[in-house]
């Protein structure tokens, strides 16, 4: 008599997550598959469709910025990186959906989970879709990792379950304190908790300046806040001088010496119908006039940036 509610446990325990391996298979599946089959401009490291555009993007507003911008600075890395990352989430997807490897599989997942928290999670726009998917994701992938095959897969047809002697219970334990503190803990940082206040802008575009190494006479403009369907117009730049005399530049008179991250930072420093363009993550190199200090970077629909030349 008590053997069926064990038995009806288990089988609802089993089906249960069966369902939230095959969804989420199916969502990194689908995510290799557009950038092989559907779009497949997404691998290319030419093209401003290139996933990299996205890292350009994305860059700003993740902890992980400088990494970031060591691989854009590195084509051939960033190329190697985006068919990794695609060929990871083929992988992982049928190993979830079929239950083959699902140990290995989940503990990709969880990798790919937390990548994505790090690097695109700042961008939700009127909600936090892109952090609260791939925290669900993260929390699915451990709890399959802890679990192991389930009764209807692949590797439980095939009586295996690799890597089970090595989740025992205090790494299992470990696992779900893990997962539960790197969810709140990045939660706090990109959106805060008791006031829900977003790190970095995504309505408000801000430039910042740095230093071009090697060069005193350029300043490297930086978008590093702002939404990223659009971009930041700049519609004149009010440089100060060490002696106090002001200088005002048009997009038409400002030097641009290289735009960086191209194309996938989609033609930044650019004039579009007389104003300079300049994208979300995009950095542009300009020249200064001589003993600029400060400037004031005025755009459209938008308050002015103030920078210093230091």
């Amino acid at each position: 008599m008590e053997k069926k509610p064990i038995a009806r446990s288990e089988f609802a325990r089993d089906f249960a997550l069966r369902a939230a391996m095959i969804s989420m298979g199916f969502v990194f599946l689908m995510g290799g598959w557009r950038r092989f089959i559907n779009v497949p401009a997404k691998h290319d490291i030419t093209s401003p469709a290139s996933l990299a555009s996205k890292l350009v993007e994305a860059a700003p507003g993740s902890p992980l910025e400088p990494v970031i911008h060591w691989v854009l600075n590195h084509p051939m890395i960033a190329e190697w990186s985006i068919y990794m990352m695609s060929t990871a989430e083929v992988l992982v997807g049928l190993g979830l959906i079929f239950g083959l490897f699902t140990r290995v599989a989940a503990t990709g997942s969880a990798l790919l989970n937390m990548a994505l928290m790090l690097i695109f999670g700042w961008m939700g726009y009127e909600c936090l879709d892109e952090w609260t998917m791939a925290a669900l994701g993260l929390a699915i992938s451990v709890s399959v990792m802890i679990y192991g095959t389930g009764l209807y897969s692949l590797d439980s047809l095939l009586k295996r379950d690799d890597f089970a002697r090595y989740f025992g219970r205090s790494l299992n334990i470990g696992l779900t304190v893990f997962s539960a503190i790197f969810t709140v803990g990045f939660y706090s940082y990109f959106f805060g908790i008791s006031e829900l206040q977003k790190r970095t802008s995504d309505k408000v575009y801000h430039i910042s300046a740095l230093k071009v190494p090697g060069k005193p006479d350029q300043a490297r403009l930086y978008v590093d806040a702002g939404p990223s369907p659009a971009a930041a117009y700049v519609t004149s730049v009010v440089f100060t001088k060490a002696d106090g005399t002001k200088v005002v530049e048009t997009p038409e008179q400002i030097q641009v010496a290289k735009s960086h991250f191209e194309p996938w930072a989609h033609n930044s420093g650019s004039i579009v119908d007389g104003v300079l363009k300049m994208r979300l993550g995009a950095m542009v190199d300009i020249r200064l006039p001589d003993g600029a200090e400060a400037a004031v970077i005025n755009m459209i629909d938008n308050k002015p940036s103030m920078v210093r030349f230091e």
